[in-house]
């Protein structure tokens, strides 16, 4: 009977605490946290598989000091390693005072070029000076600077695709394809001027944080970037969510970059759920990417 008692003491005590408040130390307080487990998991409400499952979220919740109801929805369990949402990484940095700015929202680069060479433009040395055309660049060319304008590309009659330094002196600039069929009847080889082909997409935050040293506060900064490329050469556009969604997942991925050289301190070396379920090549759910 003492017995009995002295459990719903300690039952009555965690739901005045929290589950967070438990000792993972005391034998009586852990079996009272795995009858609680067992009831949620059995209402199929829980988001828990197992018991083990549930005390590995709850250890993992009390080391971020984060309410063990909201991890439930935000700690997922990937072959026995503990993987952080997104949200739940959003609320950390928040917490630690941590801002961030989206600089590119999967923005289209282009090749750039001084009409001799041709520069990636997420590559661009520091010497470049990034010009809208040929006359502009020239004129911002000087001894220690080198103007350069995006790449221009042209197509023939057939459809087949050029840039300006595939051309040669056989090659007649027209304007539209009227002036192409005309130029060709005349049995030269006319091209027409097509939009800038994009060589890629990149997503890019810049994080900011406050450091307090000696009375002083020092503020430091991190980027964080991942492109379409960088995607294909991990080979995660072989998955449906990054066929599906590359938008959303290339930023969520530039965004756990940034957030983890900036603030590894507060997330403590955990990976976001879609990181580590890729690396365990775990099904990614929609439920796991999407915000409504």
């Amino acid at each position: 009977m003492s017995e009995q008692k002295e459990n719903t003491d300690v039952v009555l005590s965690n739901e005045q605490r929290g589950l967070g408040s438990i000792n993972l130390l005391d034998e009586k307080e852990i079996a009272v946290a795995e009858s609680y487990f067992k009831r949620m998991m059995a209402t199929d409400k829980g988001g828990i598989k197992s018991v083990n499952e549930a005390f590995a979220i709850l250890a993992r919740a009390k080391d971020m000091q984060l309410p063990f109801t909201a991890c439930l929805e935000h700690i997922h369990i990937i072959n026995g390693k503990t993987g952080v949402d997104v949200h739940i990484i959003k609320a950390l940095l928040l917490r630690a005072q941590v801002t961030w700015e989206k600089t590119k929202d999967y923005t289209c680069l282009y090749e750039y070029t001084d009409g001799s060479n041709i520069f990636n433009e997420s590559e661009l040395p520091d010497y470049c000076v990034k010009c809208r055309n040929a006359k502009e660049a020239e004129e911002a060319t000087k001894d220690d600077k080198l103007g350069v304008y995006p790449l221009p590309y042209y197509c023939d009659l057939a459809g087949n695709i050029y840039n300006e330094l595939q051309l040669n002196d056989k090659c007649i600039r027209t304007l539209n394809k009227v002036q192409a069929l005309k130029v060709a009847k005349e049995g030269k080889f006319p091209v027409m001027r097509i939009g800038c082909r994009p060589i890629d997409y990149e997503t890019e935050y810049k994080f900011t944080r406050y450091f307090k040293i000696d009375g002083k506060l020092k503020e430091v900064t991190s980027i964080g970037k991942f492109t379409f490329k960088d995607a294909m050469g991990a080979g995660l556009l072989e998955k449906d969510n990054y066929k599906k969604y590359p938008k959303v997942m290339i930023a969520h991925r530039a965004f756990v970059l940034g957030a983890r050289e900036i603030a590894d301190d507060v997330l403590m070396g955990c990976m976001e759920t879609t990181e580590l379920k890729s690396a365990y090549n775990v099904n990614i759910e929609e439920a796991d990417y999407q915000e409504i």
